[in-house]
């Protein structure tokens, strides 16, 4: 695909507060809905805020393609995010897409457990519906600071998923970290994990879910200048045949295989 065929002019159908800091913007597109895939991610300008000069990537965490509707969910963080909530129905998003690489699907139905934080969660909508239409049972496992930051629950539950909650200080389901009741979690014959979270969580989890030999993907965070692999502002390292490589988390990922990403404390 061209990158010209990646630029999309569409209009904001939906921009709400889901939580406390999280807001879902819903845009509507046709060619954009029917090739984002689970794990890819758009690059937006920030319309009207010409001092902002940099696109900002956001996780595409859903779409439906027979009402031509693409969602992403946003956490307001900066001037970007913050210029943002000011898009309103009928405004025109810009905006680059679908880029990366997205996740991939066990090739026969097995027992899925996707593990999301915070902003994190919200890639895993798509991915949950796709998992659950292929015939595979989704088990999430989800981490929030505390109540007032929880969102997209509804997501999990309109598939009838099992879903388990943690918040920090407890007052939302269980309290402390996803990686507190991980390792039990993966004892239900787990075939496949899946990862979406800030680093601190994915240094808590990955380490679990490689004692426990189960394959799987992460979906990695990380600052972006063009998304394009011009600028290599976002490499990471992945070990590959036995030797450490840079990828660009922009084009080679933000998907990795979860035993071949190198987390910042194990360089």
């Amino acid at each position: 695909m061209e990158k010209k065929d990646l630029h999309h002019q569409i209009p904001v159908i939906e921009n709400r507060k889901l939580c406390a800091d999280h807001y879902l913007l819903v845009m509507s597109d046709e060619r954009l809905s029917k090739t984002a895939q689970p794990g890819q991610f758009v690059n937006l300008r920030i319309s009207r805020r010409e001092e902002l000069l940099l696109r900002r990537p956001f996780s595409v965490a859903r779409t439906l393609p027979g009402q031509s509707l693409v969602e992403i969910v946003y956490r307001t963080v900066g001037r970007g995010t913050e210029a943002m909530k000011g898009l309103r129905p009928g405004d025109t998003a810009d905006l680059l897409g679908p880029l990366g690489k997205g996740f991939s699907f066990p090739p026969s139905p097995v027992n899925c457990l996707l593990i999301g934080g915070g902003v994190g969660v919200a890639p895993l909508w798509g991915l949950a519906e796709r998992l659950r239409q292929n015939g595979n049972r989704v088990i999430a496992l989800l981490g929030f600071r505390s109540l007032d930051t929880v969102f997209g629950l509804d997501r999990f539950g309109e598939g009838g998923l099992e879903t388990v909650v943690t918040t920090d200080d407890g007052s939302y389901g269980l309290k402390g970290f996803v990686s507190d009741p991980l390792e039990e979690m993966l004892n239900q014959r787990i075939g496949r994990a899946y990862v979406c979270g800030p680093p601190p969580m994915l240094r808590a989890v990955l380490p679990v879910i490689r004692r426990a030999h189960v394959s799987g993907e992460v979906a990695v965070e990380e600052r972006m200048g063009c998304g394009f692999g011009v600028c290599l502002s976002c490499v990471v390292q992945v070990v590959k045949d036995g030797a450490v490589e840079r990828q660009r988390v922009c084009t080679e990922g933000p998907v990795f295989d979860l035993e071949e990403i190198i987390l910042t404390d194990e360089t």
